[in-house]
């Protein structure tokens, strides 16, 4: 009878198979400085990889001199595993986001600085910007400013900013590839009737030139997916911002209030350098293009075929209208804040 025996609890299981395993294996105890060491810097993807369903497809060189491997990948499998050596390699170093891109760019500075503007009129600029904000006493309430902590709350709202569409000192990246595909697949445009508004159009590749066996350019059949490594914190805060040396890393699900919706929908982050010398180096100094650490590029028609078409990877929910988006439509409403139309919110339709 199976009732008749007495009942073990966990506990004395884990215990009595912890005293077989060191029975078994005496020499392999637990030995704190057998734990791996802390690295300095990323593991780039290494050009050897042999992933079924992906090929190492060249070297991109960006212009501050890091040159790093394109995997194209043609399955989800492949897509997944490529990924997953890139974030197991690095579980020492730190965190591997995501960036999703149509074509790939010289470098990966921050949007304030793309079209090669002064750095310290730029910056004084934005950080004018965040100060109206650090001092309305509305946007307190509802950033959940904590009172006193001027420096964390200064990020909060920068990395807020920049989600929304206002030029800043970071880029926007993700630690979900579904999302870094999206942004991949779809384009950003500005339709004429709407000059004052964006509109994401999805991409597609050119079956009549291909048909026709017309030379076709890779920016027409491919996207590409960023894999950016930045080292883990030496301090962390319980708002979601993270410091390290010469890095800022603002998780915005955990910075922000769910009112303020589109980032939590976008599993959204960013990502931004420490300048220590801004003046040294002008707008290389922000560049991000030294942190990445691979490049995968997938042709268009293959993510469209692994997407689908559900609503959660749609224009209406990862930009959420400003009836859905209560953040969003705070920030439309509050003209007196952005005096300056450089600096202002995307609107989108």
């Amino acid at each position: 009878d199976l009732h008749s025996f007495p009942t073990r609890r966990s506990s004395d299981l884990c215990f009595m198979a912890y005293k077989n395993i060191k029975k078994q294996n005496p020499s392999k105890q637990y030995n704190p400085k057998s734990v791996a060491k802390r690295l300095n810097k990323p593991k780039m993807l290494p050009s050897t990889l042999t992933i079924s369903g992906s090929k190492c497809a060249g070297t991109y060189h960006f212009s501050c001199g890091n040159s790093v491997p394109i995997y194209e990948v043609g399955t989800v499998h492949a897509l997944n595993q490529v990924i997953g050596h890139a974030k197991f390699n690095n579980q020492s170093y730190g965190n591997v986001y995501y960036r999703g891109e149509c074509t790939l760019h010289p470098s990966l500075k921050p949007s304030l600085f793309r079209k090669g503007k002064n750095t310290e009129k730029a910056t004084e600029r934005i950080s004018q910007l965040i100060q109206r904000f650090v001092n309305d006493t509305y946007m307190q309430k509802e950033l959940k400013i904590v009172p006193g902590d001027f420096e964390t709350s200064k990020c909060k709202i920068e990395g807020m900013l920049q989600h929304y569409g206002v030029p800043t000192r970071f880029i926007d990246v993700v630690d979900n590839h579904w999302i870094a595909l999206w942004m991949g697949l779809n384009k950003t445009e500005k339709p004429k009737q709407y000059n004052q508004y964006y509109h994401y159009t999805e991409r597609s590749i050119p079956l009549v030139e291909l048909a026709k066996g017309d030379p076709v350019s890779d920016e027409l059949l491919f996207q590409y997916v960023l894999l950016i490594a930045v080292p883990f914190s030496n301090s962390r805060t319980f708002t979601g911002i993270q410091s390290s040396a010469d890095y800022i890393e603002v998780d915005l699900r955990q910075a922000l209030p769910s009112t303020f919706l589109r980032p939590h929908a976008q599993h959204g982050l960013v990502l931004r350098r420490k300048v220590h010398h801004p003046t040294d180096y002008g707008t290389d100094a922000y560049d991000m293009a030294p942190a990445v650490i691979g490049i995968i590029k997938i042709r268009i028609d293959k993510v469209h075929e692994w997407m689908g078409n559900g609503e959660l990877l749609t224009q209406n929910n990862l930009f959420p209208p400003p009836a859905y988006d209560y953040g969003f439509d705070l920030l439309l409403s509050r003209d007196d804040l952005f005096k300056d139309s450089e600096y202002s919110i995307a609107k989108y339709v």
